[in-house]
């Protein structure tokens, strides 16, 4: 008889890997890095892409999944109401792009240029250092949805 209010709340035919919340595709814990080997093994692996507003780090995937992880430490805000901004900024624009993306784990770091953004630049930028890593379509990178 225990049943999980998720279980109640999602719709019939729904799975776990394309769960909505008000008609959105969110993110779900099997598509985070969340572990400190596992962003140690990017951050040996990978390939750094440096922008304006952000770095990536690309590493090959592992297990065969597509993961991302945020990090934004002090160094880039002592508020965390703006690093909690930032980080929103690039789970958001994570999530509007994985379904275009080749296998692959990556790290996502703001810099402080990155403050004064809109969602539309985050993604915008996070598509161009993706297609220079050849993780995403140059075709999509040039008109990244919902910009």
């Amino acid at each position: 008889m225990n049943r999980h209010i998720a279980d109640e709340i999602s719709p019939a035919g729904v799975s776990d890997a394309f769960r909505t919340r008000s008609g959105v595709k969110t993110l779900q814990k099997a598509e985070k890095i969340r572990f400190k080997s596992e962003f140690d093994h990017v951050r040996n692996c990978g390939v750094k892409f440096v922008g304006k507003g952000m770095l990536a780090v690309v590493a090959p995937s592992p297990d065969g999944l597509t993961r991302c992880g945020v990090v934004c430490g002090k160094k880039y805000s002592l508020l965390s109401v703006e690093r909690n901004r930032a980080r929103r900024l690039l789970w958001e624009s994570y999530r509007l792009l994985k379904s275009e993306l080749e296998t692959c784990h990556l790290i996502l770091i703001p810099r402080r240029q990155m403050a004064d953004w809109k969602r539309q630049q985050a993604t915008k930028e996070l598509a161009a250092l993706l297609c220079r890593s050849k993780v995403l379509a140059r075709e999509f990178a040039e008109s990244p949805p919902e910009c």
